[in-house]
Protein backbone atom coordinates (compact mmCIF):
# COMPACT_ATOMS: atom_id res chain seq x y z
CA UNK A 1 0.00 0.00 0.00
CA UNK A 2 1.22 3.15 -0.56
CA UNK A 3 0.47 6.70 0.40
CA UNK A 4 0.79 10.30 -0.37
CA UNK A 5 -1.41 13.73 0.73
CA UNK A 6 -5.00 13.74 0.21
CA UNK A 7 -4.46 16.49 -2.99
CA UNK A 8 -1.64 15.04 -5.16
CA UNK A 9 -3.01 11.78 -6.96
CA UNK A 10 -4.22 12.25 -10.40
CA UNK A 11 -4.00 8.55 -11.62
CA UNK A 12 -4.37 7.60 -15.08
CA UNK A 13 -4.88 3.86 -15.91
CA UNK A 14 -4.26 3.95 -19.56
CA UNK A 15 -0.66 5.59 -18.71
CA UNK A 16 0.79 2.18 -17.23
CA UNK A 17 1.33 -1.04 -20.00
CA UNK A 18 1.01 -3.30 -16.92
CA UNK A 19 -2.23 -2.11 -15.75
CA UNK A 20 -5.73 -2.73 -18.03
CA UNK A 21 -8.63 -1.64 -17.07
CA UNK A 22 -11.79 -4.12 -15.95
CA UNK A 23 -13.92 -4.40 -18.73
CA UNK A 24 -17.28 -2.55 -19.54
CA UNK A 25 -19.22 -5.14 -17.74
CA UNK A 26 -17.41 -5.44 -14.51
CA UNK A 27 -18.84 -4.17 -11.43
CA UNK A 28 -19.04 -0.11 -11.40
CA UNK A 29 -15.58 1.37 -9.05
CA UNK A 30 -15.88 3.94 -7.02
CA UNK A 31 -14.62 7.05 -8.09
CA UNK A 32 -11.33 8.68 -7.50
CA UNK A 33 -11.07 10.54 -4.31
CA UNK A 34 -14.07 13.04 -4.30
CA UNK A 35 -13.66 16.52 -5.04
CA UNK A 36 -15.47 17.76 -2.29
CA UNK A 37 -14.97 16.43 1.54
CA UNK A 38 -17.06 15.31 3.09
CA UNK A 39 -17.64 14.80 6.87
CA UNK A 40 -15.13 17.12 9.32
CA UNK A 41 -11.82 18.13 8.79
CA UNK A 42 -9.49 15.68 11.09
CA UNK A 43 -7.58 18.33 12.34
CA UNK A 44 -10.29 18.73 14.52
CA UNK A 45 -9.58 15.75 16.88
CA UNK A 46 -5.75 17.39 17.50
CA UNK A 47 -5.21 17.41 20.95
CA UNK A 48 -8.02 15.59 21.90
CA UNK A 49 -7.75 12.69 24.74
CA UNK A 50 -8.81 9.43 22.90
CA UNK A 51 -10.62 8.00 25.88
CA UNK A 52 -12.42 4.50 23.75
CA UNK A 53 -12.11 3.37 20.80
CA UNK A 54 -14.73 0.56 19.12
CA UNK A 55 -15.72 -1.20 15.95
CA UNK A 56 -19.02 -2.34 14.93
CA UNK A 57 -19.45 -5.55 14.97
CA UNK A 58 -22.59 -5.18 11.71
CA UNK A 59 -21.42 -2.27 9.88
CA UNK A 60 -18.17 -0.57 8.27
CA UNK A 61 -17.79 2.07 11.01
CA UNK A 62 -15.40 2.39 13.97
CA UNK A 63 -16.30 4.83 17.01
CA UNK A 64 -13.81 7.50 18.71
CA UNK A 65 -14.76 8.69 22.34
CA UNK A 66 -12.85 11.03 23.74
CA UNK A 67 -12.40 12.69 27.74
CA UNK A 68 -14.53 15.64 26.23
CA UNK A 69 -17.27 13.80 26.05
CA UNK A 70 -17.62 14.17 21.92
CA UNK A 71 -17.95 11.50 20.07
CA UNK A 72 -16.43 10.54 15.99
CA UNK A 73 -17.03 8.02 13.59
CA UNK A 74 -14.50 7.17 10.68
CA UNK A 75 -17.43 5.64 7.99
CA UNK A 76 -17.52 4.62 4.55
CA UNK A 77 -17.91 6.99 1.99
CA UNK A 78 -21.56 5.96 0.34
CA UNK A 79 -22.16 3.45 2.67
CA UNK A 80 -26.02 2.89 3.23
CA UNK A 81 -26.93 0.58 6.22
CA UNK A 82 -30.26 -0.32 4.14
CA UNK A 83 -28.82 -0.87 1.01
CA UNK A 84 -25.54 -2.18 1.54
CA UNK A 85 -24.35 -4.07 -1.52
CA UNK A 86 -21.23 -5.72 -1.94
CA UNK A 87 -19.85 -6.61 1.60
CA UNK A 88 -17.74 -3.28 2.93
CA UNK A 89 -14.66 -4.06 5.93
CA UNK A 90 -12.78 -1.27 8.03
CA UNK A 91 -9.25 -2.01 7.30
CA UNK A 92 -6.23 -0.78 9.67
CA UNK A 93 -2.76 -1.31 10.03
CA UNK A 94 -1.19 -4.28 11.87
CA UNK A 95 -0.82 -2.40 15.40
CA UNK A 96 -3.99 -0.94 15.48
CA UNK A 97 -5.90 -3.90 14.20
CA UNK A 98 -4.31 -6.07 16.75
CA UNK A 99 -5.22 -3.94 19.94
CA UNK A 100 -8.80 -3.85 18.57
CA UNK A 101 -8.83 -7.84 18.09
CA UNK A 102 -7.56 -8.44 21.57
CA UNK A 103 -10.07 -6.73 23.21
CA UNK A 104 -13.44 -8.42 23.55
CA UNK A 105 -15.71 -5.17 22.57
CA UNK A 106 -14.60 -1.53 23.22
CA UNK A 107 -11.04 -0.52 24.31
CA UNK A 108 -10.01 1.63 27.02
CA UNK A 109 -7.58 3.45 26.83
CA UNK A 110 -5.92 7.52 27.26
CA UNK A 111 -4.03 8.76 24.02
CA UNK A 112 -3.73 12.30 22.83
CA UNK A 113 -4.02 12.61 19.11
CA UNK A 114 -0.99 14.40 18.40
CA UNK A 115 -1.77 14.43 14.13
CA UNK A 116 -4.77 13.90 12.52
CA UNK A 117 -4.94 13.81 8.39
CA UNK A 118 -7.23 12.59 5.45
CA UNK A 119 -4.13 10.42 3.83
CA UNK A 120 -4.51 9.12 -0.33
CA UNK A 121 -3.54 5.12 -0.81
CA UNK A 122 -2.98 3.17 -3.92
CA UNK A 123 -3.60 -0.52 -3.82
CA UNK A 124 -4.14 -3.33 -6.00
CA UNK A 125 -7.71 -3.91 -6.86
CA UNK A 126 -8.39 -7.00 -8.88
CA UNK A 127 -11.66 -9.11 -10.37
CA UNK A 128 -11.59 -12.49 -11.69
CA UNK A 129 -14.77 -13.74 -12.88
CA UNK A 130 -14.03 -14.96 -16.38
CA UNK A 131 -10.05 -13.67 -16.79
CA UNK A 132 -8.38 -11.72 -13.94
CA UNK A 133 -8.10 -7.71 -13.97
CA UNK A 134 -5.98 -5.79 -11.68
CA UNK A 135 -5.96 -1.78 -11.55
CA UNK A 136 -4.31 0.28 -9.26
CA UNK A 137 -7.49 1.92 -7.19
CA UNK A 138 -6.79 5.12 -5.40
CA UNK A 139 -8.45 5.81 -2.37
CA UNK A 140 -8.76 7.70 1.20
CA UNK A 141 -7.80 6.38 4.16
CA UNK A 142 -7.74 8.51 8.01
CA UNK A 143 -4.24 8.65 9.09
CA UNK A 144 -3.48 9.82 12.99
CA UNK A 145 -0.72 9.37 15.73
CA UNK A 146 -0.48 9.64 19.24
CA UNK A 147 1.76 11.90 21.41
CA UNK A 148 2.29 9.28 23.46
CA UNK A 149 3.45 6.55 20.49
CA UNK A 150 4.62 8.68 17.80
CA UNK A 151 3.51 5.90 15.45
CA UNK A 152 0.72 6.37 12.71
CA UNK A 153 -1.93 4.44 12.28
CA UNK A 154 -4.24 4.47 9.11
CA UNK A 155 -7.95 3.12 8.60
CA UNK A 156 -9.37 2.36 5.13
CA UNK A 157 -11.97 0.99 3.32
CA UNK A 158 -12.02 -2.70 1.52
CA UNK A 159 -15.19 -3.74 -0.66
CA UNK A 160 -14.86 -7.88 -1.62
CA UNK A 161 -16.89 -10.22 -3.02
CA UNK A 162 -16.27 -13.97 -2.88
CA UNK A 163 -17.62 -17.00 -4.77
CA UNK A 164 -17.47 -20.83 -3.46
CA UNK A 165 -14.95 -18.91 -0.58
CA UNK A 166 -12.72 -17.50 -3.44
CA UNK A 167 -12.38 -13.80 -3.49
CA UNK A 168 -13.20 -12.70 -6.83
CA UNK A 169 -13.29 -8.77 -6.67
CA UNK A 170 -11.81 -6.66 -4.34
CA UNK A 171 -11.77 -2.66 -4.54
CA UNK A 172 -11.41 -0.07 -2.27
CA UNK A 173 -13.68 2.73 -0.57
CA UNK A 174 -13.30 6.28 0.88
CA UNK A 175 -13.39 7.00 4.27
CA UNK A 176 -13.92 10.07 6.15
CA UNK A 177 -14.25 11.17 9.59
CA UNK A 178 -17.79 12.67 10.85
CA UNK A 179 -19.31 13.66 14.63
CA UNK A 180 -21.43 11.77 16.28
CA UNK A 181 -24.35 13.83 17.76
CA UNK A 182 -26.13 12.18 20.23
CA UNK A 183 -29.55 13.49 20.46
CA UNK A 184 -31.06 14.41 23.80
CA UNK A 185 -32.70 11.50 25.61
CA UNK A 186 -36.31 11.73 25.54
CA UNK A 187 -38.04 11.38 29.01
CA UNK A 188 -41.02 9.65 29.10
CA UNK A 189 -43.68 11.21 32.04
CA UNK A 190 -44.99 7.88 33.97
CA UNK A 191 -48.74 7.70 34.46
CA UNK A 192 -50.14 7.40 37.90
CA UNK A 193 -51.67 3.97 37.65
CA UNK A 194 -55.18 4.68 39.29
CA UNK A 195 -56.40 2.71 42.21
CA UNK A 196 -59.98 1.63 42.93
Amino acid sequence: MAASSSSSSNSDLSSSPSTTPPPPWSRQRPPYLRSQSIGIEPSQLVGKVLTRISRSPKHPCMQLRFADGTVYQILVDGYDPVHRGLPKALEMDPILDSLLGAADGPVELERMIDQCVLVTLTDKAFESRQREQRWDQSHVGVAFKFREEQVWHCVWAMLTDHENGTCVFRSYNDVYLDQLRCSPRKHHSRTPSSST
